[in-house]
């Protein structure tokens, strides 16, 4: 399993390493040990803008993911955006940290298959594993 975390943004320090020891600890509970590459993209609004293009929109937004599948090679990217985190953080009572991590998590289950579009029985879902990774991972009570 290879991680790679490209930081494209200079608003934010960022950690690579605790975002490469989260998504390394997801990916093993999720999918198990493998011989795939997952990319991480640490970026803007701006630039997150044209990403969401691809879905229609020309909106910024915290976290796009784009899954090429669990047998691919590379299991797919992840774009971050740390303005948008830094924005809803206080909304939801959190640091900028912990809503990064959180948002991590996010983009991380929707990479193996969890989605919470298509129900809501999906979204409770999503959102229960989501938040057990955060009070595991990151803190313990949260939204």
């Amino acid at each position: 399993m290879k991680i790679n975390v490209i930081n494209q943004q200079d608003l934010r320090t960022i950690d690579t390493k605790k975002i490469k020891d989260i998504a390394k600890k997801v990916l093993l509970n999720e999918v198990g040990e493998g011989n795939f590459e997952l990319n991480i993209l640490i970026t803007n609004d701006k630039s997150i803008s044209e990403y969401n293009n691809y879905r229609g929109k020309s909106t910024p937004t915290d976290v796009l993911s784009f899954s090429y599948g669990l047998n691919e090679p590379v299991l797919g990217d992840i774009v971050m955006s740390v303005e948008s985190i830094e924005k809803q953080a206080p909304d939801f009572g959190n640091s900028f940290e912990e809503e990064f991590y959180y948002i991590l998590i996010h983009g991380l289950l929707h990479i193996v298959g969890y989605d919470h579009e298509n129900s809501e029985e999906d979204a409770k879902k999503m959102f229960e594993v989501q938040d057990q990774y955060f009070h595991q991972l990151i803190k313990n009570g949260r939204r």
